[in-house]
């Protein structure tokens, strides 16, 4: 069964890039490796795949060593001094990244259906919320436009998917909504 190791790579590679790259972007840091030897950004992703492996070690009975080793193996490699991994191409479409099944609402929403913490998670959200109108990134305009012009919660519904009924819903507006006043 491939399921647990293609989740287990986009909850823990793609997660823990992506927000390395968000954060990077949000604190004015050009690469993701620039990005992870901020302490800050670095303690962030770590907070951000200790909760996608709570998930990861429940739901498909991976041990917590084996997972917090690849945790550990990820985060090394994508700290690579010799990758010139720019914040900006590794951020880019924020939309699909914000999706549903992707890699920051698909864990949270999950772990919120558990009664698990996913506060990490939706930090990493916010920075994604924020990745508007970069340069050479069409689907950062879009998102920046959706920001002005819905409201939260119709926010929360088009880009992520998520419904008023889910558990992670009103967390999930209140961070759109809190980026939205920060756009003012």
């Amino acid at each position: 069964d491939l399921v647990p190791y293609i989740e287990r790579k986009l909850f823990t590679v793609n997660t823990g890039h992506a927000a390395a790259a968000y954060w990077g972007y949000h604190m004015k840091k050009t690469t993701v490796y620039e990005a992870l030897q901020d302490p800050k950004i670095h303690e962030e992703v770590h907070r951000a795949l200790a909760e996608t492996k709570e998930l990861i070690v429940g739901k498909h009975g991976i041990s917590e060593e084996e997972q917090q080793e690849y945790m550990e193996q990820i985060i090394v490699r994508i700290s690579n001094p010799h990758l010139e991994d720019a914040v900006e191409r590794v951020g880019r479409a924020p939309l699909r990244k914000l999706g549903r099944k992707e890699r920051f609402i698909g864990p949270a929403a999950e772990l919120a259906e558990l009664g698990k913490d996913c506060s990490a998670l939706l930090d990493c959200a916010e920075m994604a919320f924020r990745f508007q109108n970069v340069p050479d990134d069409q689907e950062s305009f879009e998102l920046a436009k959706i920001m002005k012009e819905k409201s939260p919660k119709e926010v929360v519904e088009q880009v992520c998917g998520i419904k008023p009924d889910h558990p992670l819903f009103d967390r999930l507006a209140n961070v759109v909504e809190k980026v939205q006043a920060d756009m003012k």
